[in-house]
């Protein structure tokens, strides 16, 4: 099977299967990129790839730049990778390639570093109580910024969510086809159930063409927000709050990890709430909060005052 055919043919599969939109595109690009590389390679058809001519597209990416001059980060090269071995094995499964080329990929090591920056709750709360709650898309703008707030979900999540997947009786918010095409079950607070009912009841039929959508947040036309709509509300509102910090949705996500991490809550619940497979990714946020401490200390310990004086 030529290198095309598979490529199209496995982009097609994903979307049966019903992944999501961004995985697609990722992959649709990703795989893009690894065509070009096989074709100057002079490797045609899938039964040519092997796990040599793959470590030479592991060295090639590893020096490539951003359309900005920037090289790619370990990060950006770890997901095209990624989408290197969700193809590979796909086409074993398929019966198409004896063995998996990619199995022996290894990525490159990616650093660990702490969010740039944490709202405090205050500055949460600042930003909530700008949105405006006698307009439709200011009250669904609180909506938006809440369950944000409460669920630590990606933009990209939030913007998939349907009618059927809150249930403010329960009180949870069910994420399907997340990261990684998983789903799993979110905590919604009670107060932000309390508001979503509300918006259910009396904001959203107002909207144009509300009937014609069952996606719970829609835009000006009716349709089903996208992510960056979601990005610009959190970007809106944190000027209107005059936060200097630089604020996004994962922003908030950060935000609400730590403060329930800071409150005591087991990493390994915030794990599951974050829709983490590792437990090392989620442990970045006990290290904030250790930073936390450290402030403290520095701040209360008779030594430390000391030799402020």
């Amino acid at each position: 099977m030529l290198i095309s055919d598979a490529v199209r043919a496995y982009l097609n599969a994903l979307v049966i299967e019903g992944r999501s939109p961004c995985t697609v595109k990722g992959a649709k690009s990703a795989l893009k990129q690894l065509a070009g590389f096989l074709a100057d390679c002079g490797v045609e058809a899938i039964n040519g790839i092997d796990h040599a001519v793959l470590t030479r597209y592991r060295e090639d990416i590893a020096w490539r730049f951003t359309p900005k001059g920037k090289p790619l980060t370990a990060r950006s090269q770890a997901e095209l990778l990624g989408h290197v071995r969700a193809f590979g094995r796909y086409w074993v499964r398929e019966e198409r390639l004896l063995t998996d080329p990619s199995v022996r990929l290894m990525n490159p090591k990616r650093p660990r570093r702490l969010p740039k920056a944490i709202l405090e709750t205050a500055e949460v709360d600042a930003m909530t109580g700008l949105a405006d709650l006698h307009s439709l898309r200011g009250f669904r703008n609180r909506v938006v910024l809440e369950v944000l707030y409460s669920s630590a979900l990606r933009r990209e999540e939030i913007t998939h969510l349907t009618l059927n997947d809150v249930d403010t009786q329960t009180g949870y918010v069910y994420v399907r086809n997340g990261k990684g095409g998983k789903d799993r079950v979110v905590p919604l607070g009670k107060s932000v159930c309390d508001l979503i009912d509300s918006y259910l009841k009396g904001i959203r039929p107002e909207w144009p063409n509300a009937g014609k959508s069952d996606a719970l947040f829609l835009n000006r036309w009716g349709n089903p927000m996208n992510p960056n709509a979601v990005w610009a509300i959190v970007r809106k509102y944190a000027k209107l709050a005059d936060i200097q910090k630089p604020t996004s949705t994962h922003t908030f996500r950060h935000s609400c990890a730590t403060h329930m991490v800071r409150n005591g809550a087991p990493i390994r619940h915030i794990q599951e709430m974050l829709g983490h497979e590792s437990l090392e990714t989620t442990q970045i946020y006990t290290r904030v909060t250790i930073n936390d401490l450290r402030e403290m200390h520095q701040k209360f310990h008779p030594r430390e005052k000391d030799q402020g004086e």
